[in-house]
This record gives structure tokens, C-alpha cells and sequence, in this order.
């Protein structure tokens, strides 16, 4: 495994426990480890990483390939553009790891009373519904 894809792994398991409540604090503190700036709810971090500092990523494939790489990778979704629309967006940590379905990358998340993750072990079709997980955006920056 590259060594800064381990790095990540590690950083989102050292915060997971003391983020899980929250995806934005989750990512806020794991990206922090990285000298990585992400701030505000869900919603404010979709629109960061959608900004020139970051590598636009065409699928859940290509956030995989780039986390294997050792890439810092964010997947995420606005609460407008979730079906049905949901009260707060949502953002995981795109991890090295497998895909489900051929599609969807192993990721680790915070939740507001979703459903969390075992550390390491979920992809992101557990963290939205059926409807909502393909319309998630994905960027990328190198650590």
C-alpha cells in the first residue's frame, strides 16, 4: 500500500472516534493532519472542493485510484441535490481500499444519526440512499 494512502487510514482512524458524530468535523480534523483546509458544515465543503486547489474527479473509480495513490480524496453532496433533498449535506473520506459494485470507494464518514462505518470496512453506498450515491462529487488533493 502507498505509504501516505496508510497515512490517511491511520489519520481517519485516530479521529474517528471523537468525530463520529458529525461528517464535517470528521473530515475537518482528518484533512487538518494533512495541513489541508476544509471548513464549515457539509454543504461548505462540496463547494471547497470544487475550487482550483483541488483535482476534479470524474467517479467513485477514479476517487478510489487516486486514493490508492495517496491522494487525499473527498466525496460529497449537497442536502439540495440529495433525493429526496435532505436537511444537511454530506462528505466522506475516500480511503484506499475496494470498490462495491465496481463503482462505489471504501470510505470513512461522521454522521448526524446515519449510519457510521466500521473504520476502514464501508463504501459509500452505505452512506447514501440508492438514489443519491451516484450524484456524489468527488475532488482531490496531493499531500
Amino acid at each position: 500500500m502507498n505509504e501516505n494512502a496508510e497515512r490517511i487510514i491511520n489519520a481517519c482512524n485516530n479521529n474517528f472516534e471523537a468525530n463520529k458524530g458529525e461528517c464535517n468535523r470528521f473530515a475537518i480534523a482528518v484533512a487538518k493532519e494533512f495541513n489541508i483546509v476544509l471548513s464549515g458544515i457539509a454543504d461548505n465543503i462540496v463547494d471547497e472542493i470544487q475550487t482550483d486547489e483541488w483535482i476534479k474527479l470524474n467517479d467513485g473509480i477514479d476517487a478510489k485510484n487516486k486514493a490508492d495513490k495517496g491522494f487525499f480524496v473527498i466525496g460529497g453532496l449537497k442536502a439540495a441535490d440529495e433525493i429526496p433533498p435532505a436537511v444537511h449535506g454530506h462528505i466522506v473520506v475516500v480511503l484506499s481500499g475496494d470498490l462495491a459494485h465496481d463503482k462505489y470507494p471504501t470510505a470513512m464518514w461522521g454522521s448526524l444519526g446515519g449510519p457510521l462505518p466500521s473504520p476502514g470496512k464501508n463504501t459509500i453506498n452505505f452512506s447514501w440512499n440508492k438514489t443519491s450515491r451516484d450524484k456524489v462529487i468527488y475532488a482531490a488533493r496531493q499531500i
